[in-house]
């Protein structure tokens, strides 16, 4: 009998081990820490999601790194180069991301389509993280360029031409401009480098590409490119309607627009803020519309930029990372991206979470609801390298400020451009 009591208080005593909480270090193993970066407003809108990760993971936390947008740059670059210290996710910006995702810093995400539906996104919106036909990243928002123009100026001009709105094609754009532009008062305003607005606006319009679409040879010499940058310069030194500007030279680009001395931009959706913050008295007065330059019968009006997230090669938890970014393009959560940041998103199935039906106060009009409609026809923006951008923006300088040939000017700077991988 006492052995039979004995037995019995043995095997109690182990079921009451088993059942209590483990200390063992295999249940601290289930704890861990992703670390994520992120540039000013995308930082804000992530500490503003984690919460929601850590509690459908419990034992993960998500920790959110901060940068100023400047200096992000190369924090990213020296980071995922070296393989250290680096993120388990990381914001980037296509502008200069291309050369990252060609040495192999970026994971690849293969399959990805099986966890995310592309049709969900706009088209333009899900090519913007892909190169050579993978995907390297999710998008945030939709960053294409638009044109806020003095509707107080050029409306009177745009009824006497005889159209129901903003010019929708070059000939047109021309024919208002020329009759609004008079001395120390131009039309648009044009950057005499600036790669990112030409190639938004005009290279994309005319099917123009920067590298061919299996990532193997530069294109930006060719018979589009040509064109569009004609036409970029035209406008600055044939028409005569565009106030070519120099930021080095010039100063800031929000005076001229506060003074009336440029009556057109070309910006994001989010320049509205900006505008709002430089020239308050100017509200109301500002019109938007998309890019209206490129022949007539173009595919694209523009190409869009916008955050994407990755996760580097480096991280050591991309299993972890990868649900992360699943989890971040679920409708839901991307809308709240734009009450936080107030990009629209490219996720179209977050939209249905979104009031894109409010106006905008300082513009007065539905700003997102007309930035959704018009991203039907926005190309996904190609991925870059930064050596790309600044030869690029060398040879639209070349040839707007120093009368230089358009053809000579691109050949020059593909064949300065880093070699394809």
């Amino acid at each position: 009998m006492i052995k039979k009591v004995g037995l019995l208080f043995v095997v109690v005593a182990l079921l009451l081990i088993a059942a209590a909480p483990s200390t063992h270090p295999a249940q601290a193993a289930q704890e861990q820490t992703i670390t994520v970066w992120g540039f000013v407003w995308t930082a804000d809108w992530l500490d503003s999601i984690k919460p929601g990760f850590e509690a459908a993971h419990p034992g993960v936390t998500v920790n959110i790194e901060r940068f100023e947008y400047d200096p992000y740059r190369d924090a990213v670059v020296t980071a995922l180069a070296a393989g250290e210290n680096a993120p388990d996710v990381v914001t980037l910006d296509p502008m200069w991301a291309g050369d990252l995702i060609r040495n192999g810093a970026v994971v690849a995400l293969d399959g990805i389509e099986n966890e995310l539906n592309p049709a969900d996104f706009t088209g333009g919106g899900w090519e913007l993280c892909g190169y050579a036909g993978k995907q390297y990243g999710v998008p945030a928002d939709l960053d294409f360029n638009v044109v806020f123009y003095r509707k107080d100026i050029y409306d009177p001009a745009i009824k006497a031409a005889g159209l129901d709105g903003f010019p929708a094609n070059t000939a047109d754009f021309v024919k208002v401009a020329q009759a609004i532009t008079k001395d120390k008062q131009y039309a648009i305003l044009l950057g005499v480098n600036d790669y990112y607005g030409f190639y938004q606006g005009f290279l994309t319009p005319y099917n123009g590409r920067l590298v061919s679409e299996d990532g193997s040879t530069y294109l930006y010499n060719n018979e589009a490119a040509v064109a569009a940058l004609t036409l970029y310069n035209d406008l600055a030194n044939t028409y005569k309607v565009a106030r070519l500007w120099d930021d080095a030279s010039d100063g800031d680009q929000a005076a001229a627009l506060k003074n009336g001395e440029v009556l057109a931009v070309m910006r994001g959706s989010w320049y509205a803020t900006e505008l709002a913050a430089v020239a308050p008295e100017l509200e109301g007065k500002w019109g938007v519309a998309p890019m209206p330059f490129g022949p007539e019968d173009r595919k694209y009006h523009a190409s869009t930029g916008g955050a994407c997230f990755s996760i580097p090669k480096a991280s050591k938890a991309q299993d972890l990372a990868r649900q992360f970014l699943v989890y971040m393009e679920q409708p839901e959560v991307m809308a709240t991206y734009y009450e936080k940041v107030g990009g629209v998103p490219a996720l179209q199935t977050a939209w249905q979470h979104i009031d894109l039906s409010q106006d905008n106060e300082y513009l007065g009009v539905p700003l997102a609801k007309l930035i959704s409609e018009w991203a039907v026809q926005v190309r996904g923006m190609e991925l870059p390298s930064a050596e790309v951008a600044e030869h690029l923006g060398e040879a639209i300088y070349i040839v707007t400020k120093e009368g230089g040939d358009v053809k000579e000017s691109l050949d020059n700077a593909v064949a300065s451009s880093p070699a394809l991988k």
